[in-house]
């Protein structure tokens, strides 16, 4: 038999010791089972030291000062940021976006939902926190701090000024993530001869029923890098994960949870829209059991995904099962079938086995990895789960629902069905494309799990809608647009989802708009880069400014034509990216020249005038 092994949740097993022997267990082999419990590691942390300070603010389109930072880590999956004296007091704000506003989280002083707090720092989750994370490389963070009493903005001489001081970033697709755990003494969670965990999109057509019922099983993010998996179990507010996952109310605090992780075609490069919230109460948990049940903020985003039953009894040798989950960081997949047993499929091999305690378990050659912790093993016969997945070694083992029902049956109405026969909810997605003010639009990249889509409806962010997979709509004005396209599909479910999208008018990408702020902009050593400014008659105390990212960008205008590095009317000849010039030379058109005196990246540019 042939075993591969990624990262683990426990301990290096016996086989024979896990599967075959039910015998009380000694201290000994307690300790041999459990004491190296660790939680897959799909993360690493990097210092940043990035002052949200004045001196990067620039004008927002609403006329108000904004303070924006950009981080970019390369081949990073995802960004989290940790924050400290941050002032979101008497109307503060923070946004932490993807550089396409596909992705974003506010926070203020009302709403804090969407943060996450590390009881070891020392976070109080106002002023110090760690900010949803952004799947991507680059994470934008839009700042306005919060007013004093008298409503003058608080500078550095009454409150030091925000920082962003480190952050988690994922490493799950890169070489970083085998020398890190192949250097960390942890367990095994098995692949149990030929790999057969699958894309869950894989299995849409030919077993509809698993594919649904993956539905409820969400990734959790533990700590910035910890990866295990959890489920919604019952209508309510309660999900279910391993104890070695999440063991206390500290670090349910520090735990985000994502559904629809998963790809929108088999084994796709495209994501569905994923939903992100955090953990809330710590309602109970056991450490022989490996269980935890806990609930989560902002319920109602979870909502439309689902929940299992439990099937609280033993397994009976030979019962075919299945299990979804979130192995290695991997989006959403499922194992079905198992090379190991004689029909081909995944099934009860030992009814009984001994885990953290004597005869808690069952096992089954069903693959798992690392981060399949804390995954349902569903009964086909009822599709309800009737273990919790928590180690490996072939076979892999998950605690009975038997066992733990006992322990958690105060926190729900009864025994929990699923929601199995409830119609599954479509995911909205769409591109866009603008040339000038003409922008098109695509949602055919949308889906539904159970049917088509029946119905595309726009709402373009400045008052227009339109209807159809593919829409196009004319601006009056350039800007940043909140764009939202819903789906309905065939059974009537609906789905939302909104966007930001760049309006540049005429002059194209090129072109400055009043006020607005052009940002991310880079350049390499030496490499100018040109926009240009139309002024109208009257306008006095025209103004333009640098700043934000890193790197050293020199600003350079010059009126009717472009400037170069001799030839230009403001030059302000200042280190870093903080510049500005003010002109007062009447209308027309001037140009803006920024040369990267060293490489830079994240800059923003604003034009303004009276």
């Amino acid at each position: 038999m042939k075993l591969t092994y990624l990262v683990s949740a426990l301990g290096l097993l016996s086989t024979a010791a896990l599967a075959q022997n039910t015998a009380p267990l000694t201290e000994a082999q307690m300790l041999q089972y459990t004491s190296k419990a660790n939680k897959t590691i799909i993360g690493a942390r990097a210092d940043a030291n990035l002052s949200l300070s004045q001196e990067f603010a620039t004008m927002s389109s609403t006329g108000s000062a904004v303070i924006t930072r950009t981080i970019t880590h390369p081949d990073a999956s995802y960004i989290k940021l940790h924050f400290k004296n941050v002032n979101l007091a008497n109307g503060g704000k923070l946004v932490v976006r993807s550089k396409d506003g596909s992705e974003r989280y506010e926070y203020t002083e009302a709403n804090m939902r969407a943060a996450t707090v590390n009881a070891k720092l020392g976070d109080d989750g106002v002023s110090s926190f760690s900010a949803m994370s952004i799947s991507a490389d680059t994470a934008v963070v839009e700042y306005t701090p919060g007013t004093a009493s008298n409503s003058t903005l608080m500078s550095a001489q009454t409150i030091a000024p925000a920082v962003i001081d480190f952050y988690d970033h994922g490493i799950e697709n890169t070489p970083m993530l085998e020398t890190m755990n192949a250097s960390t003494d942890v367990g095994i969670e098995s692949t149990c001869g030929v790999n057969e965990r699958r894309d869950v999109q894989c299995w849409a057509g030919s077993n509809p029923t698993e594919f649904e019922r993956s539905r409820p099983v969400a990734r959790l993010l533990m700590n910035g890098s910890g990866l295990c998996t959890g489920w919604r179990v019952g209508p309510d507010n309660r999900m279910f994960t391993n104890e070695h996952c999440v063991g206390s109310a500290s670090e349910l605090a520090n735990t985000e949870v994502w559904f629809n992780y998963q790809h929108t075609s088999c084994n796709g490069s495209n994501l569905e829209t994923v939903v992100k919230v955090t953990g809330k109460d710590f309602l109970s948990s056991d450490y022989t059991l490996d269980y935890t049940l806990f609930t989560i903020n902002e319920f109602n985003k979870a909502q439309p995904f689902g929940y299992f039953g439990l099937d609280v009894r033993d397994a009976t040798q030979g019962e075919r099962i299945y299990i979804p989950q979130h192995g290695a960081g991997n989006p959403k997949e499922l194992a079905i079938e198992s090379d190991q047993n004689s029909n081909g499929l995944c099934q009860a091999d030992v009814v009984t086995a001994n885990g953290r305690g004597t005869g808690t378990d069952m096992g089954y050659y069903c693959d798992t990895i690392g981060g399949s912790s804390g995954s349902p093993v569903l009964a086909a016969a009822s599709n309800k789960v009737i273990a919790l997945h928590h180690f490996g070694g072939c076979t892999n083992q998950g605690v009975k629902i038997s066992k733990i029902w006992p322990e958690v049956s105060s926190h729900f109405n009864g025994i929990p069905d699923g929601d199995n026969n409830s119609d599954p909810m479509p995911t909205a997605d769409f591109t866009s494309s603008c040339t000038e003010l003409a922008c098109t639009f695509d949602g055919s990249a949308s889906s539904s799990p159970n049917g088509s889509i029946s119905q595309y409806e726009w709402s373009y962010g400045d008052n227009g809608t339109g209807f159809g997979a593919t829409a196009s709509h004319t601006y009056a004005a350039a800007g940043n647009y909140s764009v939202s396209l819903t789906v309905t599909d065939n059974s009537g479910a609906t789905a939302t989802v909104t966007k930001q999208v760049p309006v540049y008018g005429p002059g194209g990408e090129d072109q400055l708009q009043k006020g607005v702020a052009r940002t991310d902009l880079s350049a390499a050593r030496g490499e100018m880069t040109y926009f240009y400014f139309d002024v109208p008659a009257g306008a006095t105390n025209i103004t333009f400014d640098i700043s934000g990212g890193s790197g050293d960008a020199d600003l350079y205008v010059r009126k009717g034509e472009q400037p170069t590095t001799s030839t230009y009317d403001c030059r302000p000849y200042r280190w870093g990216n903080t510049e500005n010039c003010t002109r007062n030379d009447g209308a027309g058109r001037y140009w803006v020249g920024i040369r990267a005196y060293n490489a830079y990246s994240g800059l923003s540019l604003v034009a303004d005038y009276q």
